[in-house]
């Protein structure tokens, strides 16, 4: 986290409308937070008070989040009623959830209510509003006093006593992280369709689905597909279907939009026969596999995945036909898939 300009004391009192907030994220952060997240962790750190109104008039805080390089940035800036910016921050975080708690620990301290140690107590001003008019008038001038000391005017009240110094406000404690890896656990579901090649003599269409859980940097899912049934060459006459069906344990690294990943897949193939062949065999297959891709959000909740895979088949199921021929996996398989993924 890096602070590139502080905000002045004097953006350190609320109004008492309190402040419109605006919040954008730019490119790079769709996927962030949205202003509601933002609100909570302010909130949380002022006693569970909200400081941000809707509608015009007063102070603003803008805050855009966008990407850079390798890391988030969130830049804070402060504006007066007259448009005036009074100061700002720039925040940067490997972890877009962590950013937000950052900027929202910021803009927590800047607008946590101080009262001025101009404005009289509320005890002092009491007597003011309550004293009758006969009370109020001017007190005689000393003996000593000069003619010019005493000019015409209305009468005034006797001048209240100094108040009391305010009490400094307590420092905001930011509020406890465990880590970019494990901030905004989140459930992911995902569904779509693949093109795979390996398992059958020709190209296979298939669908396939997952589950899994989300955090900034790192994701773990259980997936299951299955590849449709493709016709084969005739073999001595005979004319065989191969189809597949299996699962996944999956576990990605992400950073930004890209993501890579290593898969510990296994299943079974089945080979029936098609018109003039009767019966059907089923053989498992394993193999351990490699994935990138990239996850384009169309919102917080929302995303498309587009995957490409390689897998080195290390169990390799294989149907003897008899006269040397036989039907069998390849060494290696690939995939190209593309998903819907829900976050919740």
């Amino acid at each position: 986290m890096s602070l590139v300009l502080a905000a002045p004391p004097a953006v350190g009192q609320v109004p008492p409308g309190g402040a419109r907030l605006s919040y954008a994220r730019g490119p790079g952060a769709e996927g962030c937070p949205e202003e509601q997240a933002l609100r909570d962790v302010v909130a949380a750190q002022l006693g569970g008070t909200d400081p941000f109104v809707d509608g015009g008039g007063g102070r603003r805080v803008e805050v855009i989040l966008a990407r850079k390089g390798r890391h988030f940035v969130g830049e804070i800036a402060v504006y007066d009623g007259d448009g005036r910016r009074r100061g700002g921050q720039e925040l940067t975080s490997a972890a877009c959830g962590a950013l937000v708690e950052d900027v929202g620990t910021a803009l927590a301290i800047v607008l946590r209510p101080v009262r001025s140690a101009r404005e009289p107590a509320p005890s002092q001003a009491a007597p003011e509003a309550t004293a009758p008019p006969e009370t109020a008038s001017a007190p005689e001038l000393p003996e000593t006093a000069s003619p010019r000391a005493a000019p015409a005017g209305p009468p005034h009240a006797p001048a209240a006593a100094p108040a009391p110094p305010c009490r400094p406000t307590a420092p905001v404690r930011p509020m406890e992280r465990r880590g970019p890896a494990l901030a905004g656990l989140r459930l992911q579901l995902g569904v779509g369709a693949l093109i795979s090649e390996g398992f059958a003599p020709a190209p296979a269409v298939g669908f396939s689905g997952f589950v899994g859980a989300r955090w900034e940097a790192f994701s773990l899912s259980l997936e299951g597909r299955v590849d449709l049934p493709v016709a084969t060459g005739p073999y001595q006459g005979r004319t065989f279907a191969v189809s597949s069906l299996g699962g996944s344990v999956v576990s990605c690294g992400h950073v930004a939009w890209f993501f890579g990943c290593g898969l510990v897949t296994a299943g079974r193939v089945r080979r029936f026969g098609m018109v003039d062949v009767v019966g059907e065999a089923l053989r498992p297959y394993a193999g351990l596999g490699l994935r990138g891709g990239v996850e384009v959000p169309f919102s917080y909740d929302l995303a498309a995945r587009l995957t490409g895979e390689l897998a080195a088949n290390l169990v390799r199921p294989t149907l003897h036909l008899g006269g040397g021929e036989n039907l069998s996996v390849a060494g290696t398989s690939a995939a190209g898939g593309l998903h819907l993924v829900a976050s919740f």
